[in-house]
């Protein structure tokens, strides 16, 4: 699980330490100008995704690097439960996708819009 916040013009997407383990990754600050769209989209099935690097015990745990459809995205995320699903600016990052699972008391749903708010200031909230 993540916890997210967000500090001036960075996204900090936290990873706990289980969770930095199965990943072998640490925590995330990107720049909200490489983020093109954050929301609760998940794809239908991960079946198809190859790891690269990290855990893959699909349905029990997603967690790390993997290659899914031609891009190379960040699973991080357990059975059906919902996700944020963070899309980069093309060539921002070396990821095009982050799926995540957000820590309670979050929700993926209010950590998408926080960060959708956060992307188009001066616009109404939602």
């Amino acid at each position: 699980m993540a916890t997210i916040h967000i500090e001036t013009d960075t996204l900090h997407l936290e990873l706990g330490g289980w969770e930095a383990l199965w990943a072998f990754h640490g925590s995330f600050a990107i720049p909200l100008k490489n983020i093109a769209r954050a929301s609760t989209d998940k794809p239908p099935s991960f079946w198809e995704s190859i790891r690269l690097l990290g855990t893959g015990a699909w349905p029990l745990k997603l967690a790390g690097t993997f290659r899914y459809h031609g891009e190379t995205v960040f699973f991080d995320f357990q059975k059906e439960d919902a996700v944020l699903v963070i899309d980069l600016v093309p060539g921002a990052s070396n990821y095009r996708h982050l799926f995540v699972h957000v820590d309670p008391p979050d929700t993926p749903e209010a950590a998408a819009e926080r960060i959708s708010a956060a992307l188009s200031p001066g616009a109404p909230p939602a």
